[in-house]
């Protein structure tokens, strides 16, 4: 069964394609990871098929814990992260530059500067290294 993003049961699928990712990377088995949060292997291999399977937050946190990986790591749908931008690109108020400026620094300043980096009215600018001025977030 697929699950589109609006669906509720999206995130289930999303973490048990990590849970077995991760399980994968540190060479378990369903049995063994089963064996190590103390529940069964049908739960497991539940969790990880592609059907619904619920679980609660506390056994998500056992996951975590003996798989070694952040509980929010079993959360991130990768497939969404790699539509994301990675980068902005920013043009000089005064000359031709523009440079392509990293999501990630975006969030930093616009944290620094208690601004919300997704609405673009409140994109943070930067000073152009060519003549000084102001470089501003170009739709």
């Amino acid at each position: 069964m697929k699950f589109n993003f609006e669906d509720e049961n999206y995130i289930y699928g999303v973490i048990g394609k990590n849970v077995k990712k991760y399980r994968k990377l540190k060479g378990y088995t369903q049995a063994q990871l089963a064996e190590k949060i103390d529940y069964s292997l049908s739960f497991v291999s539940g969790l990880e098929s592609k059907k619904h399977q619920t679980f609660s937050l506390g056994a998500l946190w056992r996951i975590s814990l003996i798989l070694g990986v952040d509980m929010y790591k079993l959360c991130i749908d990768e497939e969404q992260e790699k539509l994301k931008p990675k980068f902005l690109t920013y043009s000089c108020t005064n000359c031709d530059y523009h440079t392509e400026i990293p999501i990630e620094l975006i969030e930093i300043v616009s944290k620094v500067n208690n601004l919300n980096y997704q609405n673009n009215d409140f994109k943070p600018n930067f000073i152009c290294p060519k003549c000084n001025h102001e470089l501003k977030y170009k739709l």
